[in-house]
């Protein structure tokens, strides 16, 4: 009796890349890999530097996260990144709003990369200090009022200005808020677009293909029922 073939996994962890290994995207900005420090659900993430470079040449100042090439949540991500992440796009909103800062990490960099015969998709952006929940966990579990309206106020600037660009996050949670140094609640990034998606419109269609999309713990009914986000 044959026995089947095993399944291929949907998304795969990527291959591990070697500390000092120098990464160049299609503007022929060189990047130096770093430590890994952290895995996203099928994705490694490092350290970086940019050669050359007076704002990213310092050792850790860029996170650099890579996928296989074939995972579709970092292509999703760079999309975003690259439809309205750009500097430029920030700036101007963040002028005509009146807002002294928007809590979304610029575009740097991303591209595709060969390592060992594997091909990677990879996405660079700014690094920052650490977690909301990292901080909360570390306070007992909790955060003070103080602290709690002043990451609401960023989080509501953050998604306006997605909306504003036609998109909604998906996966807004302590995890994906990040602090740009220890203990500065003024300054938070909402980080993680691999769920995000592009919404015109009040769009309510039930797909059981996508059920369940998102962190368990803040899965909306919608969600559950495989509904796509919007604005309803």
């Amino acid at each position: 009796m044959t026995m089947p073939a095993p399944k291929k996994k949907l998304h795969e962890l990527a291959a591990v890349v070697p500390e000092k290994t120098v990464i160049t995207d299609s503007r022929k900005q060189r990047f130096i890999v770093g430590k890994e420090f952290a895995r996203g659900g099928f994705g490694r993430i490092y350290t970086a530097k940019q050669e050359d470079s007076r704002e990213y040449g310092k050792d850790g100042s860029l996170a650099l996260k890579i996928e296989p090439h074939g995972n579709g949540p970092l292509f999703t991500e760079i999309t975003v990144f690259q439809r309205i992440l750009m500097p430029e796009k920030l700036t101007e909103w963040s002028k005509q709003n009146k807002v002294s800062h928007v809590g979304l990490p610029p575009y740097i960099s991303s591209g595709l990369y060969t390592h060992n015969g594997e091909k990677l998709r990879f996405l660079i952006m700014p690094r920052y200090e650490k977690s909301l929940e990292t901080y909360r966990t570390s306070n007992g579990g909790t955060l003070d009022m103080h602290v709690v309206l002043s990451v609401a106020k960023q989080c509501i600037n953050c998604l306006s200005y997605m909306q504003d660009h036609d998109y909604v996050h998906g996966d807004l949670k302590a995890d994906n808020i990040l602090l740009a140094s220890a203990n500065a609640f003024s300054k938070c990034f909402l980080v993680d677009f691999g769920l995000a998606k592009m919404a015109k419109g009040n769009v309510e269609k039930p797909d059981k293909k996508r059920a369940h999309n998102g962190t368990l713990l803040f899965t909306s009914l919608d969600a559950h029922r495989g509904c796509a986000p919007s604005y309803r």
